[in-house]
């Protein structure tokens, strides 16, 4: 008897997961072809502008890169108009004064403003190192953390959801 009730319940669920898939949907079953359309998603674009502070070579590269970094991106547009967007300060000294070539240190700041004269709220910092060996994986990583608080802080955008 126990075997006979754990057979039709098989058959059951069986039956149920069919009738669900979409392979025996309304459409499929009246011959009716299924578009596989993805739902349309809206774009996010953050207007963001970058500041370098420093002297060193190495900390002019590594601004510079970000810049093309960030006007390659879809996710970000350089902005030097008057409109809300993310600042992203980069403040740049050589490490050793002796060795201007060695490696260069580094401080990030990312401060939201909502216009020019208002003033800045901060979002996030990091300070650290870098050298010509680590500068390509610092940009990629000073933009993955740009988008993450492009992401974090994404209702200071109306415009942008």
């Amino acid at each position: 008897m126990r075997k006979h009730s754990l057979c039709t319940l098989g058959a059951f669920l069986l039956g149920a997961l069919l009738l669900a898939s979409p392979t025996y949907s309304a459409e499929a079953q009246a011959g009716k072809e299924v578009q596989d359309k993805p739902a349309k998603t809206t774009q996010r674009t953050t207007a963001i502008t970058i500041a370098h502070e420093g002297t060193d070579s190495l900390g002019a590269r590594l601004a510079m890169r970000l810049k093309e970094t960030f006007n390659a991106s879809n996710l970000f547009s350089l902005e030097e108009k008057n409109k809300p967007k993310i600042r992203l300060y980069l403040l740049t000294e050589t490490e050793f004064p002796g060795r201007p070539g060695v490696g260069s240190v580094y401080a990030a700041i990312w401060t939201y403003q909502q216009s020019e004269g208002q003033l800045a709220y901060l979002l996030s910092r990091e300070v650290g190192t870098v050298n010509s060996d680590t500068l390509e994986g610092l940009v990629q990583r000073l933009g993955e953390r740009s988008d993450g608080i492009a992401v974090k802080y994404a209702y200071l955008w109306p415009d942008n959801s």
